[in-house]
């Protein structure tokens, strides 16, 4: 037999050899993909340790996707309620879309449950339309008559470098005569009485009271009254800018919702009196600011 003839035998029976022991080698496994385990404080910690924007939207993209099916309904309310405070400027519409999609799929058995939550968010009225109870004005708090407003003080002058005390643009000398020290730090400035909640603050106490309303029209605490849920009291029995009185004990609020609204100003405390949520100085007991009616949660129909 010519060599180059059986060189092509050779190589022949090679490649039948070889195409039998692939067909016959198992195949690898490949590596199974990590399973849906939803830990709201690894989200937490996952935003809040992410300092590039971009970086930190995509990783909670990522975390969502992988991980909302696991995730309970109190957990995907406790992550939308605190995506805001936790995701900073991060936060978009498509994040949101993420969270409530998981969230209406864990409530499509739950018709009422999926109508309250759409029926929380803000809705424009025009002429054609009713108002909802949550459409309307909020109820003012009750403030005490000839209350004084506050005074803001002058700006210190500026000082001059090279100048004398005593003289023009010299720092102000301080009782005993000392100069002031411009090392000291400025003392940060006590909230103003009825400026405090912002409507990010009183939206999350509507939200925490709305998540935990119960079966009823209305959160225990507030009635149903003339299309809102409103406190079963004529006249509340605090003041703006006066303290509470000696026998009144408030309450304090629960560590989810401290948390939503976050630390409190220097020497203040948040605490729940009836069905009012007030901000009041630890020491005076003065009424710096309250939230009426635990949020004015819109009535469940």
């Amino acid at each position: 037999m010519p060599l180059p003839f059986r060189g092509l035998i050779a190589a022949f029976t090679l490649w039948l050899t070889c195409s039998a022991w692939a067909q016959t080698r198992p195949a690898t496994p490949r590596p199974a993909a990590p399973a849906a385990n939803c830990l709201v404080s690894e989200f937490r910690g996952m935003a809040l340790g992410t300092h590039d924007v971009a970086e930190r939207g995509r990783q909670a993209t990522e975390w969502l996707r992988r991980n909302a099916s696991a995730c309970s309904e109190d957990q995907l309310r406790l992550l939308n309620s605190n995506r805001s405070a936790w995701m900073g400027t991060a936060d978009t519409p498509q994040l949101m879309g993420l969270m409530e999609g998981a969230l209406e799929a864990r409530l499509k058995n739950q018709p009422e449950k999926l109508l309250q939550m759409f029926a929380s968010a803000p809705q424009r009225a025009s002429g054609g339309e009713t108002m909802r109870a949550g459409d309307l004005a909020p109820r003012p708090a009750p403030v005490v008559t000839g209350t004084p407003a506050v005074v803001t003080a002058a700006p210190p002058p500026v000082p001059v470098p090279g100048a004398a005390a005593g003289q023009p643009g010299a720092p102000p000398m301080p009782p005993g005569g000392a100069p002031a020290n411009p090392n000291i730090p400025t003392p940060p400035k006590p909230p103003e009485v009825g400026k405090h909640f912002s409507a990010a603050l009183r939206s999350a106490v509507r939200e925490h009271f709305t998540a935990n309303r119960g079966n009823g029209p209305c959160p225990p605490g507030v009635i149903l009254k003339s299309g809102r849920c409103e406190a079963p009291l004529s006249e509340r029995a605090w003041k703006l800018g006066q303290p509470l009185q000696s026998g009144q004990s408030p309450k304090e609020l629960p560590a989810t919702l401290l948390e939503k609204l976050g630390p409190a100003p220097a020497s203040h405390r948040y605490v729940q009196l009836d069905a009012d949520l007030l901000l009041i100085h630890n020491d005076t007991r003065v009424v710096v600011d309250a939230v009426l009616d635990l949020g004015q949660v819109v009535p469940k129909t």
